[in-house]
Parts: structure tokens; C-alpha cells; sequence
């Protein structure tokens, strides 16, 4: 029987967090404002409502649009019950 302590290490170095992302800015969409978030790895996100939007590309245009895209696609959801 193999031992699971080498899978068991390779999880905890993947559940090992990173640095804090860093504020760059912020979106706002109707009476709403959403903060834009830099990873550490350069990538920028929009974070709603406790869940995280990753955006297309890192700028505040293309973070609007995907937090726009993702609290339309959340109504329409909604709709279907």
C-alpha cells in the first residue's frame, strides 16, 4: 500500500495563500460600486457580492463589462426560477 503523504503535501502547498490582491480600482454599475482587485500574478478582478468576476483583460473597461455580463447573466438566471 502506498502512503498519501506525498498527494497530502501537494495539497497543502496548492492551499497555501497567496499575498492579498491589491485594490485598483473600482466599478460602478447603476447606484452599485464594486471594487477591481490585482492578483499577485497580474490578473484583475471585480469582486460582487462575495463572489469573484474575473475579468478579460486587466483595465477598468474591460472589468465593467464583465461585471456588467455577470449580473445580467445572474438576472436572467434568476428569471428561470
Amino acid at each position: 500500500m502506498k502512503s498519501a503523504l506525498p498527494a497530502l503535501m501537494l495539497l497543502a502547498a496548492c492551499a497555501t495563500p497567496g499575498p492579498a490582491p491589491e485594490t485598483v480600482g473600482e466599478v460602478r454599475i447603476d447606484a452599485q460600486t464594486y471594487p477591481i482587485e490585482a492578483t499577485a500574478n497580474g490578473n484583475w478582478r471585480v469582486r460582487i457580492e462575495n463572489q469573484v468576476v474575473a475579468c478579460s483583460k486587466p483595465d477598468e473597461d474591460s472589468c465593467y463589462w464583465s461585471a456588467r455580463n455577470h449580473l445580467n447573466a445572474t438576472i436572467l438566471l434568476d428569471d428561470l426560477g
